[in-house]
């Protein structure tokens, strides 16, 4: 009895890594006035114009680029390789990049594209001003 006492305390003191661990990451897509199109005047107002594109990931359903705020693309398995793609307003890929997330020491990361440079995807943080999407833990658990 005494045994299993102490064998309860240790697993409520101590409980599993596995339990706690996220298993999903995120992307977080920068909108268009904080990464403009090169030569694109961002008006401090009003829309900003992303030429009709949009960004999709996987089979999801493709959302139209962010103007002024940050888009928080969640519930991604981070044991899974995932096709993050900019599609124009018609649905037509304009460009595409797999990635996994064990790639990375994030499971939060961040988007953006220009035309000229393509698809930028880097771990989000204080290097990646551009995104502004809310975290909590940001580092890829151990697997």
């Amino acid at each position: 009895m005494r045994v299993g006492a102490i064998g309860l305390t240790f697993v409520l003191l101590f409980p599993t890594a596995g339990g706690t661990e996220p298993e999903t990451g995120t992307v977080c897509v920068a909108s268009r006035a904080a990464t403009p199109f090169r030569g694109q005047v961002v008006p401090p107002v009003g829309e900003v114009s992303s030429g009709g594109l949009q960004v999709m990931v996987d089979k999801r359903p493709a959302v139209p680029w962010p103007q002024r705020e940050s888009l928080k693309i969640e519930g991604l398995d981070i044991r899974e390789r995932h096709l993050l793609a900019v599609v124009d307003a018609h649905g037509k890929p304009v460009e595409s990049l797999w990635f996994r997330f064990t790639n990375y020491n994030s499971i939060q990361l961040c988007m953006s594209y220009d035309g000229y440079q393509g698809i930028g995807l880097v771990e989000d943080g204080k290097h990646c001003p551009w995104c502004r999407c809310k975290h909590t833990d940001s580092h890829l658990p151990h697997v």
